[in-house]
């Protein structure tokens, strides 16, 4: 539209007469001009709407931004838990890429989760830094605190639930193995499932295979693990993943170049791997015994490489993750907060054997010989890598099944299965196991039994005390005295007729007479096992024989029995033999029957000889035989698994035992003329052992 204006007095009009109207009185025409309001391009009412809706959004929602995206997190956020393990770790299950996923919300994996999901919906691109973040995340962990969140066990790698065992396999698709006694499946975790978490060092299971029923048996064999031991190491290895039992640590020993830490990476990649070479999967213990907690917390299989020492301390944190307890640890040095951490950890470890200090921690373990590697024998890494992946995927499936197996057969033989040491749950899964795995009844408690009570042979040779103790005793069968009288009597007899240097730095002797009790509750099984009752207490009778308070020792002999291995079920126990003669192969049969414990010298050693239950059916030693007619042999039937091969007295096994040692363990061993071993071998190549 045109509008008029005087160019002197500037006034306007929208006519030249308005102009004069509105007060111009000047003799000059007005000129016309545009009103760029009145011509200006209109905007499209569609692109005015968008922009007034947008306004209108904006002035509605005045929440700060981490106000927003403490909101947007919370509808993602389907299921909050606390642990039961610590009451100071709280998780998330939350929804990413189609999967479900348990994110503890004071991770740093927690951080990244609520950074992606602001970016979806934030309507700029400003950046915040971690403490923007941490703030949002402590709010909710704040609310689920104080507000009424239900409190769960949350699993690492493996959970155990009634008749279910749950596997994590670790892998971007949160995917887990289901056994069932029905079955055997592949599931995908969701709200309803175990809560499994996944710390830093947790790495992905390849799929197992089915179709090889040795898998496992050639893997022991390809760790050189000895014939006596394959059995009891095979059922150590799948009972690990029983979750929800007490099973004892796996210890391999041995010199420099004997495979101990590639025999404990291969267990921790089988059970619960943290990497695919072989240093990712071993680790040094930790000296302090917080950070120890914390290593045996976040791992479901702890594997140390090359222990030098073990203290008491780290004794008893050892023994309280093998059963299962809390270990409280101080949260920060400024306060008086604790964290408490609930856990059963499973143990493998390589390099020093725990002694009889720690008679705890040495009840929870399990030693494993292996064969000797020398050049006929020994392989590089490369090629034990290529066979053991070969076998990896096959040894995984078949501890699956026999686990299926196992979960079907437990509730009917649990009952039936007596244990007879503290480890008892793995005595029963154990023998279930074996029994799975096609072996003979009782055939695992006879291996477990007897590996003990190695274990305990083994042990005697380090305290001097022990034989001390024997041969103070031959004569006797119970002695009460003071603990003074009987550490001098002792004393005597490891110097003087053991010759033992008692004054060396690293004798096992008690160096004093206040001494000797701790010494003896350290030996006690020991002695128990070599027939041996130790009891020691103080005198507190009103009587002049010992003074009043005074430590007293009280030793009772008793009859020698198999302590683990008799009553067990369609195998009786024949007959253990209380005494042996040391060369009794050289001896005639009277110079043998009229030996007896009370004529032996104070020199000779304890030995054992034939009871009368023996003498009755012992042929004559002059009994012709391919062995010579004065040759004499044993079997140990306690040892026993498929035949027993008849064993020169004199000799050794290929474990360096002598006959002497079986009958001292307590076992079921049997005299045999040169005769009857000939017979005895018959038998076995023909029927087998009656």
């Amino acid at each position: 539209m045109t509008h008029y204006q005087c160019p002197e007095c500037d006034v306007e009009g929208k006519t030249a007469k308005d102009v004069k109207k509105n007060g111009c009185k000047c003799k000059v025409e007005p000129i016309s001009y545009l009103d760029p309001e009145d011509h200006e391009p209109k905007k499209s009412k569609k692109s005015k709407k968008k922009k007034n809706k947008k306004q209108t959004e904006l002035s509605k929602d005045e929440r700060t931004a981490s106000k927003r995206l403490y909101d947007h997190a919370q509808t993602k956020i389907p299921k909050i838990i606390i642990s039961q393990n610590n009451s100071e770790e709280v998780s998330a299950i939350v929804r990413i890429n189609k999967h479900i996923e348990t994110i503890n919300l004071s991770s740093t994996r927690a951080k990244h989760w609520l950074n992606n999901e602001h970016a979806k919906f934030a309507d700029s691109n400003e950046l915040h830094s971690d403490e923007f973040y941490k703030t949002i995340l402590n709010a909710i962990i704040s609310k689920a605190q104080m507000g009424e969140t239900n409190k769960q066990k949350i699993y690492n790698r493996v959970a155990q639930l009634d008749n279910e065992i749950w596997y994590d396999l670790g892998n971007s698709k949160w995917q887990a193995i289901k056994i069932t006694p029905e079955k055997i499946r592949t599931v995908s975790l969701n709200e309803d499932s175990p809560i499994f978490r996944r710390p830093q060092s947790l790495h992905e299971q390849i799929i197992p295979k089915k179709g090889d029923r040795k898998a496992i048996d050639k893997l022991a064999e390809l760790l050189h693990i000895v014939g006596p031991d394959r059995l009891v190491f095979i059922v150590n290895l799948i009972a690990l993943f029983l979750q929800g039992y007490p099973i004892p640590m796996i210890v391999f020993d041995g010199s420099s170049g004997s495979l101990k830490t590639t025999a404990t990476s291969t267990i921790k990649v089988i059970v619960d791997p943290n990497g695919q070479q072989k240093e990712d999967n071993v680790s040094m213990i930790a000296e302090k015994q917080d950070d120890l907690i914390v290593q045996l917390n976040n791992r479901y299989v702890s594997s140390f490489d090359n222990v030098s020492y073990i203290d008491s301390k780290t004794s008893d944190v050892l023994c309280r993750a093998i059963t299962g307890s809390s270990n409280p640890k101080r949260k920060l040095y400024t306060d008086g907060d604790e964290v408490i951490y609930n856990f059963r950890s499973k143990i493998v470890l390589n390099g020093i054997i725990p002694t009889l200090e720690y008679p705890d921690l040495q009840s929870r373990l399990l030693i494993y010989d292996r064969e000797t590697i020398d050049e006929t024998n020994i392989i590089t890494e490369k090629q034990f890598n290529e066979e053991f992946n070969k076998l990896l995927p096959y040894v995984l499936g078949q501890i699956f099944i026999t686990l299926q197996k196992a979960l079907a057969l437990y509730p009917k033989l649990k009952d039936q299965i007596k244990p007879k040491t503290r480890m008892s749950d793995f005595e029963v899964w154990g023998e279930i196991i074996s029994r799975c795995l096609g072996r003979k009844d009782n055939q695992f408690l006879k291996s477990y039994y007897d590996k003990l009570n190695q274990a305990h042979i083994s042990a005697k040779d380090s305290y001097p005390i022990i034989e001390s103790i024997q041969i103070f005793m031959k004569d006797k069968k119970t002695c009460l005295d003071s603990a003074s009288n009987i550490y001098t009597k002792l004393y005597e007899i490891a110097q003087e007729e053991l010759k033992i240097n008692l004054k060396e730095r690293f004798v096992r002797f008690p160096k004093s007479a206040n001494q000797i009790t701790r010494h003896l509750k350290l030996v006690q099984p020991l002695l128990k096992s070599a027939g041996l009752i130790v009891e020691l207490s103080h005198w507190t009778k009103q009587d002049p024989i010992f003074t009043k308070n005074s430590s007293v020792i009280k030793i009772t002999k008793i009859e020698q029995q198999t302590e683990l291995s008799d009553n067990l079920e369609k195998k009786p126990s024949l007959p253990s033999l209380p005494s042996l003669e040391k060369n009794q192969a050289q001896k005639s049969p009277k110079n043998s029957e009229s030996s007896s414990e009370g004529n032996q010298t104070r020199d000779s050693k304890p030995s054992l000889k034939k009871t009368d239950s023996t003498n009755e059916n012992q042929p004559s030693e002059s009994s012709e035989g391919s062995e010579g007619t004065n040759s004499k042999f044993y079997v140990c039937y306690t040892c026993n698994e498929k035949g027993t091969e008849p064993i020169p007295v004199d000799s050794k096994t290929p474990n360096g035992l002598t006959a002497e040692m079986h009958v001292k363990a307590g076992h079921s061993v049997k005299l045999l003329s040169a005769k009857e071993a000939k017979l005895e071998r018959d038998s076995q190549s023909s029927n087998g052992l009656n």
